[in-house]
């Protein structure tokens, strides 16, 4: 099985139903549904036709990605191509506009800008100087382009080094998070991420709900950085969105931003995902540059979890080689690449779990268990298990089909749906059976069983068991 994830963006290119179902049997784990674009009921029908690929045998993930206070432009008519040297005028706290102006959403920017700042647009293809500014809210902003390129509508504004006075999770946000949570997405989220107190509207908003949807914590500020660990210790995960942070911190020092912001997941256990132009020359040519198979084997083999495709899927012209090339270097890459042997620490709120996770990981090591079988009802112990990075299959088994799905995003490990019995034991065995009966279980195999007594899924996790499956089909304990 491949551990690491493959997340594919929906957008034109990929949301026809054909499309949709080919990405699936390629290997796309996650869907990734952007609420930056669009308002959020029409992505409904997105979510009935990827729920609609669902089988007996496999299960979809939908992460909901909420728009954050990114600031972007507004909508105007087709795509217009600034030249370097250009004039242009921003029209700040507008939706939309049809002159020749382009509208900007927030209307504070210019308040906050003065002359000889830089703006960049476009994940910094297009490059402004100010020129000079209304000094009021929902006023002007004149530029200068410096780099010219091609801008179409609700394309990002970046402003390095300035501090947008804007929440994390705004009204827009809360209307997104309202609607992801009622269509049932798996994962949130939360864009543009700067303090661990950032991410609490959305894990409230959750909660309110009766829900225990994970968070992925979007790192694209260099704020972000400096609160990494906070961060982490609020979040279920987290995302490295090279896209907006590689132009709010020198391009030079993204590399070392990946690696720190991985390396710090690694140490809590945490799902990883590296984002934005992977395998950006997919989006008009059907096969990567060198560069950037190197760019998606080098994020995996430093301990990333998940990749992410972004443009390449939702409008590039080759969504499905895109999402096949992707599976084939993870592929590649995993071969050869071994258990890390780390001891994740984490939020004190899982210490008791992560304590029988790391036995049932141990155990599997020194007993030769081909096989880690966990009990769950809401998917915390397979993300604690899955953090130690085994080097053998884990199945989370539950009775429901949300806890199922949430595990699509984490590395190395399947899901089974089954009834829960009044006895842990008669759970676990019961689920050993089936994966038997689907050739994953062979005779003679050790299998290590975590569970919570004395019901499996919805009581505390606490206990381990290893089993073995005799070779007349009966399963048995070893020691």
């Amino acid at each position: 099985m491949r551990r690491t994830r493959v997340v594919a963006t929906i957008g034109p290119s990929s949301w026809d139903q054909e499309i949709l179902a080919t990405m699936f049997s390629s290997g796309v784990n996650v869907f990734r549904l952007n609420y930056s674009h669009g308002e959020p009921e029409e992505k409904d029908i997105l979510y009935d036709r990827i729920r609609s690929l669902e089988n007996a045998n496999r299960t979809t993930c939908i992460l909901a990605d909420l728009p954050g206070p990114k600031l972007r432009l507004g909508k105007f008519e087709g795509s217009r191509v600034l030249k370097s040297g250009d004039n242009i005028r921003l029209l700040c706290g507008l939706k939309t506009h049809e002159g020749e102006e382009f509208p900007v959403e927030y209307d504070g920017l210019s308040q906050e800008l003065t002359k000889g700042d830089q703006i960049l647009l476009a994940d910094g293809i297009i490059r402004l100087s100010v020129i000079s500014t209304g000094g009021k809210k929902a006023s002007f902003v004149d530029c200068l382009v410096e780099d010219g390129g091609t801008l179409t509508s609700r394309k990002g504004i970046n402003v390095p080094g300035t501090m947008v006075d804007l929440p994390a999770v705004g009204e827009r946000d809360l209307l997104a998070l309202d609607h992801a949570i009622k269509a049932g997405a798996d994962w949130v989220a939360v864009s543009y991420v700067r303090t661990a107190e950032d991410i609490k509207p959305a894990r409230d908003a959750i909660r309110s709900a009766g829900l225990h949807t994970p968070i992925i914590a979007k790192i694209e500020h260099p704020a972000a950085l400096e609160n990494l660990d906070s961060i982490l210790d609020a979040a279920d995960g987290v995302m490295v969105a090279r896209g907006d942070l590689g132009v709010e911190i020198p391009m030079e020092q993204v590399p070392l931003a990946q690696q720190q912001i991985i390396d710090a997941a690694l140490t809590r256990g945490m799902v990883a995902i590296v984002a934005t132009q992977m395998l950006e020359s997919m989006t008009l040519a059907p096969r990567p540059t060198r560069a950037e198979v190197s760019d998606v084997s080098t994020a995996i083999r430093h301990g990333g979890t998940a990749v992410m495709l972004s443009g390449e899927t939702a409008s590039g012209n080759y969504p499905i080689a895109s999402v096949e090339t992707m599976v084939k270097i993870a592929e590649a890459t995993e071969d050869g690449l071994t258990s890390t042997g780390l001891i994740p620490g984490g939020p004190s709120r899982f210490r008791a779990t992560r304590a029988v996770a790391h036995a049932g990981v141990e155990l599997a090591k020194m007993s030769g268990a081909k096989h880690i079988v966990v009990a769950t009802r809401h998917g915390n112990a397979p993300r604690l298990v899955s953090g130690y990075r085994p080097d053998v299959l884990v199945t989370a088994v539950t009775d429901r089909i949300r806890a199922a799905r949430r595990m699509n995003l984490l590395p190395g490990v399947q899901s089974v749906i089954i009834k829960e019995y009044e006895r842990g034991s008669q759970t676990m065995q019961e689920a050993i059976q089936n994966l038997a009966k689907d050739g994953v279980v062979k005779s003679g195999e050790r299998i290590v069983a975590i569970s919570g007594s004395p019901l499996a899924m919805r009581g505390a996790t606490s206990t381990v068991r290893l089993y073995r499956l005799e070779s007349d089909g009966t399963i048995s304990g070893t020691e």
